[in-house]
């Protein structure tokens, strides 16, 4: 998919005991399970009451729904939405995330969770692809991504019509 990336000589290893220290903070690596992607995983920095949230959650920004497709639905994305919240952060740093909009974590934890909860209610009213789309860009008209909203739209809907065609391997 990204053509031009040169290899390289580092090798990804396993840090020990899931945390490690980094300027006098522990940052502890903390599997979520599928979210926009398989085997997510955030940061936290207990300390600092900070989470790298990475694919959790998102900030002013349409979500990339179609991997929910994949799994079956939204409750692992909501599960780990449940896991990030437990760590009782008060900043979260989103993976995908307007700039201009704060990193307050009960905000952006709430709105990522409404944000599935409007995007069931639209999967059961809209019958296709474009009036789904729309309806969540009436919903969210400052949230940036539209072309992610689209392929997620198209993934969903292509999915409930032809459920035989899902086929990741």
């Amino acid at each position: 998919m990204y053509k031009g990336i040169p290899s390289t000589p580092v090798t990804a290893v396993t840090v020990p005991d899931d945390r490690f220290t980094l300027e006098g903070h522990d940052l502890v690596i903390v599997e979520v399970g599928s979210t926009d992607s398989d085997d997510t995983t955030v940061l936290h920095v207990p300390d600092l009451e900070l989470v790298v949230a990475g694919d959790v959650i998102y900030n002013g920004v349409q979500m990339y729904l179609a991997q929910t497709a994949v799994v079956g639905g939204f409750g692992p994305w909501r599960a780990a939405i449940d896991t990030v919240e437990s760590l009782t952060a008060r900043h979260i740093v989103d993976g995908h995330q307007n700039i201009q909009l704060d990193d307050d974590a009960k905000r952006t934890i709430a709105e990522t969770r409404q944000y599935f909860d409007n995007a069931e209610e639209l999967l059961q009213t809209q019958n296709i692809p474009v009036d789904f789309f729309n309806a969540e860009v009436e919903r969210y008209p400052k949230h940036l991504g539209r072309t992610v909203l689209w392929i997620g739209a198209n993934v969903l809907y292509g999915v409930r019509e032809h459920p035989e065609q899902l086929c990741w391997s």
